[in-house]
């Protein structure tokens, strides 16, 4: 296919998202003004889960696998084993936990609740805050680009008297002491050309004598020169520019760097350690010697990396992309805090049993899947928000500061064709480390159960609406959920039918036995008055402004769990080819390397449909 007839297809992608609120919708008992947790507000929590009309009781939830499952034990060691179903082949079972996360996401889409980076301290959030990386040199995005060039590069004249790009870095020698505190002593750097073959691998390669170390960065073929950096005379104290914990920590989230496999400078091979190091650098208190370039601001260290283009960190935390309104918002308590607890505050008042079967159980033959993928966030044409009337060539990236995050990821389910056919096809390479799974095959039974203690109708109410979305949603959709692993390769796609089972404790305490036997004070209602009662709630406190905001995001779940669109009477033609993720490499579909805007879930279907 010419590479005209890629530009004109839409972004392929097996997710999408949902939006984030515009308004969060409060817990019934909070009155507060945003301030976090108070002794008032745990008193009015107390009060609220003590009144006398709240519920107790349990819902039994049916699981029927609509495509093959997996949830794995953990890995053994053994290279050669086979990764199973959690539980065993020969008893397998669903952990509630994994059943209590899925119903959590979608509790928290319907309440319109917070979205907040996690806190140690709280015990409380939905992502990890933390920067992100970045190196770029020819995106399509000017202002990314750009956005490397001004922290990275700048120009200088080589040896013919020709301008070229150089780094804006320093050179110089990352050092741990024994007590654990990192440093940069500085130092001075030259670059040397190959006289034959460019070095393929990343490498730091010490000389003999130890009067300085050659930087090698591999891979480019093209590449003509490499960094030598001079060992310093002098290690002193008053030599050394902190490096803060957050940089710490930052340079070993960087997850990119993990993947491909280039030098951990903290973690390096070939850094000078121990006694070596006292050698090396005539002080005792040194414990860790490795190069480096970096970046320091006002005596800081701010990054650093192996080779003088290294990669950086974003200016700003993916927290600080939380959409302004939201912040102030995120202090208060929501109906998710309410029932699934708030951190050391209070406990949550539902807990998810394990699921066992309750059909026949078949399972998958053991084979490798094709590759799963994982979250990437740095791909900021899909998870920021985008202003699709800008050219292609402009986006908004992790270091704009008004940026804003695009919300909840969440899989489509994928045509039962291309979800049977979870398995690496031969063409494929196994790659290193890759292990075989054993999924619980389609049309399996499971039954779990969800209990519940003192809850206001209201939060019941919110509670079943998410276990039975199909009550609610428009009558063309057909409802299903996702579970497991392999979301991205068409895994995980489930039904669920729930019964509502109330205790009547006061019945269920003073009465011994009755008409039929004994008195368990079990009632089973109808959950429509509940999911009215919740319903009403959230018309009642919504602005008027924000009501059809909240009514698109509901929209967008629905059309993001529809099982119609991938297998229903009528399926996207196109479907199959709208969940092949693209490719990287690909010289011919150049989408995901010129960064093409991932469309909303409603234009998205329709651009697959034509």
């Amino acid at each position: 296919m010419e590479q005209d007839e890629f530009k004109r297809k839409p972004v392929s992608v097996p997710y999408n998202f949902i939006r984030l609120p515009k308004q969060v919708i409060p817990a019934e008992f909070y009155e507060g003004n945003y301030e976090d947790i108070t002794k008032d507000v745990i008193s009015s929590y107390c009060k609220h889960i003590k009144k006398k009309d709240n519920y107790s009781g349990y819902i039994d939830v049916s699981i029927m696998t609509k495509t093959p499952l997996f949830i794995g034990e953990s890995a053994k060691a053994d290279k050669n084993s086979i990764l199973e179903f959690y539980g065993g082949k020969d008893t397998p079972r669903i952990p509630g936990s994994s059943i209590k996360g899925m119903v959590k996401q979608i509790f928290k889409i319907i309440t319109a609740s917070s979205f907040r980076p996690f806190s140690n301290v709280k015990g409380v959030g939905d992502f990890e805050d933390k920067n992100l990386y970045l190196r770029s040199f020819a995106d399509k995005i000017l202002s990314f680009r750009k956005y490397y060039k001004d922290r990275m590069v700048t120009e200088e004249a080589n040896g013919k008297g020709q301008i070229k790009p150089a780094t804006k870095a320093s050179a110089g020698f990352i050092i741990q002491t024994k007590k654990g505190s990192w440093f940069i002593v500085p130092s001075t750097k030259f670059k040397k050309s190959y006289k034959g073959k460019p070095s393929d691998k990343a490498s730091i390669i010490w000389d003999s004598e130890f009067k300085y170390v050659d930087i090698h960065v591999g891979k480019m073929s093209s590449k003509k020169s490499y960094m030598r950096i001079l060992v310093p005379t002098n290690f002193d104290v008053k030599q050394r520019i902190s490096i803060p914990q957050e940089c710490l920590n930052s340079y070993r989230d960087d997850r990119a760097r993990k993947k491909n496999a280039t030098i951990h400078l903290l973690e390096a091979k070939d850094a000078i350690k121990g006694i070596k190091a006292v050698q090396l650098t005539g002080c005792k208190d040194i414990d860790y010697v490795v190069p480096c370039f970096y970046t320091a601001v006002n005596g800081e260290v701010k990054h650093f990396g192996h080779g003088r283009f290294y990669r950086i960190a974003y200016d700003f935390t993916i927290g600080h992309h939380i959409p302004k309104y939201l912040r102030k918002q995120n202090k208060g308590i929501d109906l998710t805090d309410s029932i699934f607890g708030y951190g050391n505050s209070w406990a949550g008042r539902v807990s998810f049993t394990d699921a066992i079967p309750s059909s026949v159980v078949r399972m998958c033959e053991a084979n490798f899947p094709r590759p799963l993928m994982t979250p990437n966030p740095t791909s900021f044409q899909f998870y920021l928000v985008q202003d699709f009337r800008k050219p292609m060539n402009e986006a908004y990236h992790w270091g704009d500061k008004n940026s804003v995050l695009r919300g909840y990821k969440m899989y489509w389910h994928q045509s039962l064709n291309k979800s049977r056919k979870w398995m690496l096809s031969s063409s494929n390479k196994i790659i290193k480390g890759m292990k075989k799974i054993r999924p619980v095959d389609e049309n399996t039974q499971f039954t779990s159960r969800i209990y519940f203690k003192h809850l206001s109708a209201v939060e019941l109410g919110a509670l079943l609406m998410a276990l039975n979305l199909n009550e609610v949603a428009p009558k063309d959709k057909c409802i299903y959920y996702k579970l497991g692993m392999g979301k991205s390769i068409g895994l995980g796609s489930i039904e669920l039918n729930t019964e509502l089972t109330i205790i009547e404790t006061e019945k269920r305490y003073n009465k011994l036995f009755n008409s039929h036997g004994w008195e368990t004070g079990e009632i089973k209602p109808d959950i429509s008055q509940f999911i009215k009662s919740f319903k009403d709630y959230v018309n009642h406190h919504i602005l008027q402004e924000n009501k059809n905001d909240y009514n698109n995001i509901l929209k967008d779940l629905y059309r993001l769990m529809d099982w119609n669109i991938a297998n229903g009477e009528k399926p996207v033609i196109r479907w199959d080819e709208a969940m092949t993720m693209m490719p990287v490499g690909n010289k011919n579909d150049r989408r995901f390397r010129d960064r093409i805007k991932l469309d909303l879930p409603k234009s998205f279907i329709e651009k697959w449909s034509k």
